[in-house]
């Protein structure tokens, strides 16, 4: 690798547009006279449009007038017919590609990639739609591009409405909209917080809270829209017209993509939609606007689009160009790989929007259905049946005039019979005609012989020849009568297989360069954008490795197969049947050739060939079903004596345990029995111990109550006058005390 140099420069805009402006010029150029007008020509035959010769000139009267202007439909048929059959073998199987580990460590990487990849093909994106776009420009045109992003598409969710937000949520809310997360669209005045139940119930109110000083929380409604990212895997169809490639391009040997010194596209954009993007808003402004393309190719397919050409009526859009190439932009001396977006007037004014370094896996895939080497450009269907439609649409034109000249005559009449010549005009059933003299003698016919019959017959001679030029077309479908009788089954099996071996390498070719390649890119741009990465596999799987952008090279650690079944299904069904029961076979005997897996792998290859695209409704994979336990091995008389001999050793040993359990409980019984008879001697002895002392206990409190009484009623006493005169010693008598109440036992 060269020295970086000192002093190193980077270009800016204009440098950059200056080197690149003549080569992206040329390299457009070329394209236009190489793909656009070849493509506009196989669009022609496709469309079954009248051939040059057939037009009127300037000033010349229509060539045709008063003849047949039918064109047979060979284009038409052959591309419908070849892109059936690869749409019929890639759709008509559960994994597009799967990625296989070099070695163990790339194995949780490798199944990463392989659920991924096919879920972006299958699910993210339309198959079915993609192939058809991309197959039908390489029939018709000869080649097919498509084109692959990943990115993150920023979007806004619809506006909602949040009623009762805190003011500390509100300030999150602010923190979010600085960080560009969120959008708050308008805001309430606040207002207090619902009391709750408890305080309404005793009437409090929120003046009364504040007056007393307490703490009132405070709310807002606000409206807010939240940001909708997501990241997206687009796999799309490139117009032929639109795909731009400098003279070097062919296929890479290594890599099955395209090699180039320069490659990319045009594609039209709303101008908001740019800004939206993330680029300048000041350099999309200089941008000029898009005009309708006036190519031969684009007004070609117009024609059926009601004269759209791409730029819209509703939005002022851009021509984008995408441009991949190798550029020193930092001026180091080492070219490196860099992704140029250019907006506006190519030739007049371009704008650069965007310069990025990327890797050497520039993200467009190619479609040649016959291939020239060393070439990226081929054959299309319409290069090698353009012809043959032009020869036989002649002989299919000239047997329609000559069977129109055969059932309708041209007519010589008598002028002189027939008095007025307007009879004889517009004849419909039960007309009247007014002749002089003998009817019979008034018209005669000048009748034309028709001799179509050898030539629809060299028509189909050469609609034959052109199917196996094809690998396609009815030659390659029907079947005569006449092979029936007179071929054996597997002659006529031999024969049907040497057939598709044009449209087989076709398959063949394809799946190991365009789809391939797809993939490769598919990865290699997830491996260049691991946040965006982990976040997509993440929500897809729940789970995701982590690819080292260093130590990880798609090319280098993982190898991609394409399984396709070959075009006679019966002849694979009856190879897979016959393996399948082959392997149920082996697997029976315990032959350590066939496992359950192979026996798997097998059978679901035949459901596939079959056309049943979810196998596993019907079958389970043994590497993903739950370890089974082993199954006991019959013991021998050996291990059978020594299990007895353990067996009564363990019974004697019970035995013993048993009687000296025995023992032990009795002893824990007797033990027990006296623990209890001492516990109940014991609470006897402290009963009467306790009725003693309570006994002694209420004698005192009967005795306290009655000196209580006796001092109460001796105070009452003192209490009474004294008499003047000195009572009758006799009359005088002790007071009376209340009866005594015996002592309770």
């Amino acid at each position: 690798m060269a020295n970086k140099k000192k002093g190193a420069k980077p270009l800016n805009d204009e440098e950059i547009l200056n080197r690149i402006g003549g080569p992206l010029r040329k390299a457009a150029d070329w394209s236009k006279d190489n793909i656009a007008i070849k493509g506009e020509l196989g669009l022609k035959f496709y469309n079954r449009e009248l051939f040059d010769t057939d037009k009127a000139k300037e000033g010349k009267p229509d060539p045709l007038k008063g003849r047949s202007k039918h064109v047979v439909p060979m284009v038409q048929e052959q591309v419908t017919t070849f892109v059936s059959q690869f749409e019929r073998v890639f759709d008509g199987q559960g994994k597009v590609v799967e990625f296989l580990p070099n070695g163990p460590e790339d194995a949780p990487v490798a199944k990463q990639m392989t659920d991924a990849c096919n879920f972006f093909v299958r699910v993210q994106n339309s198959y079915v739609a993609l192939l058809d776009s991309w197959l039908m420009n390489g029939a018709i045109t000869g080649l097919g591009v498509a084109h692959i992003n990943f990115y993150e598409e920023k979007g806004w969710h619809p506006p909602e409405t949040l009623k009762g937000v805190p003011e500390e949520q509100l300030v999150e809310f602010v923190a979010q909209e600085e960080a560009g997360e969120v959008k708050i669209l308008s805001r309430s005045e606040p207002y207090a917080a619902p009391l709750p139940p408890e305080a309404a119930q005793q009437g409090i109110t929120a003046e009364m809270l504040a007056e007393m000083g307490a703490p009132v929380q405070m709310l807002r409604d606000i409206k807010i829209r939240n940001r909708n990212n997501a990241w997206r895997m687009r796999f799309q169809s490139v117009r032929p017209e639109d795909f731009i490639v400098s003279k070097d391009a062919q296929f890479d040997q290594q890599t099955g993509g395209i090699k180039a010194r320069l490659q990319g596209h045009k594609c039209v954009l709303a101008r908001a939609a740019l800004i939206e993007m993330g680029f300048d808003e000041e350099k999309v402004a200089l941008a000029t606007s898009a005009t309708d393309a006036m190519d031969g190719l684009a007004m070609e397919r117009a024609q059926e689009t009601d004269y759209d050409q791409g730029v819209g009526d509703i939005e002022d859009d851009v021509d984008v160009y995408e441009i991949y190439m190798r550029l020193d932009i930092d001026g180091d001396g080492w070219r490196e790989h860099v992704h140029l977006t250019i907006a506006g007037d190519l030739l007049n004014a371009p704008v650069l929007l965007n310069v990025e370094e990327v890797s050497k896996f520039y993200p467009y895939a190619a479609f040649c259905p016959f291939p020239l080497p060393d070439t990226l450009f081929g054959h299309g269907i319409a290069d090698r049946v353009g012809d043959d439609q032009r020869l036989v649409s002649n002989i299919y034109r000239s047997n329609i005039d000559g069977l129109n000249a055969s059932v309708n005559p041209q007519k010589a009449v008598n002028m002189q019979a027939v008095p007025n010549l307007d009879d004889l005009l517009l004849p419909h059933p039960g007309k009247i005609i007014r002749v002089d003299g003998n009817p019979n003698e008034v018209v005669q016919f000048i009748n034309t012989p028709y001799n179509g019959g050898p030539s629809m017959q060299f028509a189909e001679q050469i609609k034959d020849e052109v199917s196996s030029v094809t690998g396609v077309g009815g030659g390659m479908t029907t079947m005569n009568a006449a092979d029936l009788q007179s071929t054996s089954p597997s002659a006529m099996s031999q024969h049907a297989n040497a057939q598709m071996l044009i449209i087989e390498k076709s398959l063949r070719f394809f799946a190991d360069t365009g789809i391939r390649y797809s993939f490769r890119v598919m990865v290699d741009q997830l491996r260049s954008n691991p946040d965006g990465a982990q976040a997509l596999i993440t929500r897809l799987t729940g789970s995701y490795t982590p690819i080292s952008v260093d130590k990880w090279d798609p090319e280098m650690d993982m190898t991609t197969t394409v399984a396709f079944g070959v075009m006679n299904r019966d002849y694979m069904q009856a190879v897979l049947d016959k393996t399948i029961q082959t392997q149920t076979a082996g697997l029976t005997n315990g032959s350590p050739l066939v496992t359950i897996q192979n026996v798997y792998n097998a059978s679901r290859q035949y459901l596939e060939n079959a056309g049943i695209k979810n196998p596993d409704a019907f079958l389970t994979d043994p590497s993903k079903a739950p370890p089974q336990q082993d199954k006991p091995k019959e013991p021998t008389e050996l291990e059978i004596q020594a299990q007895a001999m353990q067996a009564a050793t363990e019974q004697k040993a019970a035995d013993a345990k048993a009687k000296n359990d025995l023992k032990l409980l009795d002893l824990y019984l007797e033990d027990d029995r006296i623990r209890d008879k001492n516990d109940q001697d014991f609470e006897i002895e402290r009963a009467k111990n306790a009725a003693q002392v309570d006994t002694a206990r209420v004698e005192a409190q009967i005795n306290a109550e009655r000196e209580t009484l006796t001092r109460g009623f001796q105070q009452i006493a003192a209490m009474q006058p004294k008499p003047q005169q000195q009572p009758n010693p006799q009359m005088q008598q002790a007071p009376q005390m209340p009866p005594q109440m015996p002592p309770q036992p």
